[in-house]
């Protein structure tokens, strides 16, 4: 069994270490440099929001956009629509706060 690697990723200047399996590393920094990004664009658009919400939006999204990738049956349409439903709701609730 291989021992797990510690590795050190940077997500809105903060540093977050994760432990992960030899060969993950690469994988782990590409998710998180999307994470990053992703929180960055949300901040510009909502400035006035807290580190907590941007994550969590960025984790809906991320979240909405990988279902959306795999729906492909009408009860995965439905599972889209309601997603997409809660991220209006919380783009709304970010955008109240500015």
């Amino acid at each position: 069994m291989s021992k797990a690697n510690t590795i050190k990723l940077r997500i809105l200047d903060k540093e977050v270490q994760l432990a992960c399996s030899p060969g993950e590393e690469d994988a782990l920094a590409d998710a998180a440099a999307l994470v990053d990004k992703s929180m960055r664009d949300l901040r510009i658009r909502n400035n006035s929001s807290s580190v907590e919400k941007l994550a969590i939006v960025t984790a809906i999204n991320t979240a909405y956009s990988l279902l959306s990738e795999r729906s492909s049956t009408p009860e995965g349409d439905n599972l889209s629509e309601r997603l997409q439903t809660i991220n209006s709701k919380l783009d709304s609730l970010l955008h109240e706060d500015a």
